[in-house]
């Protein structure tokens, strides 16, 4: 059932969704050393963007996330956008490095008029701390991007371009099975997602 929800989810969004312009899939990334598992629910506001839109997530314990989302683009038409994360660890905090490093990468899509294909690559460092309460996931992930617009009428627009993005991430957990995110997303990308991660067995 789960190996179906993500195609089955983008099937359907291209079916109902007017498709008019693009996003950026990534932007945020919400990628950590400690992203938690299950099924996440975000309200997110991408780039570029106009308007507050909608992405789900979907992450079980190998090194891939799944999101799918829609959300207005900056000329305040409804587009769609996906994409596959993967990650693995570098380096496990230590006394002497107390962070955890790991490197990230992906690709994904953002459909409209045109198309925004983007490919990124970097590292997320971080550190999740346990206090009596609560317990506490902050990390940064600086990445570099590739972007191709595909199907572009914009004579100005480039094809292929760089772009330099930081994220700023913060996981709070009062309880073991849902757990509070918020990153933003700075640089050439700017961009918030606010939302609930649940653990789904």
């Amino acid at each position: 059932m789960r190996h179906v929800f993500l195609p089955v989810t983008l099937g359907l969004a291209l079916w109902v969704v007017p498709l008019s312009g693009q996003v950026s899939w990534e932007g945020p990334l919400m990628v950590s050393p400690s992203t938690p598992l299950g099924w996440g629910v975000y309200l997110t506001d991408p780039t570029p963007g106009n308007g507050i839109g909608i992405m789900s997530t979907w992450r079980s314990g190998g090194p891939f996330g799944f999101r799918i989302g829609l959300a207005e683009d900056r000329v305040e038409k409804v587009a769609v956008f996906g994409g596959i994360d993967v990650s693995g660890r570098l380096i496990a905090a230590t006394d002497n490095l107390p962070v955890d490093v790991q490197w990230v990468t992906g690709a994904g899509f953002g459909i409209g008029e045109d198309v925004l294909l983007s490919v990124p690559l970097g590292l997320s460092v971080g550190r999740e701390m346990e206090g009596e309460a609560v317990r506490v996931n902050p990390y940064v992930t600086p990445r570099v991007i590739v972007d191709a617009l595909i199907g572009s009428e914009d004579p100005e627009a480039e094809d292929l371009t760089l772009v330099l993005a930081v994220d700023l991430g913060l996981d709070l957990s009062f309880d073991q099975g849902w757990i509070v995110r918020f990153a933003g997303s700075l640089g050439e990308r700017k961009a918030i997602s606010i939302g609930f991660s649940f653990l789904v067995l």
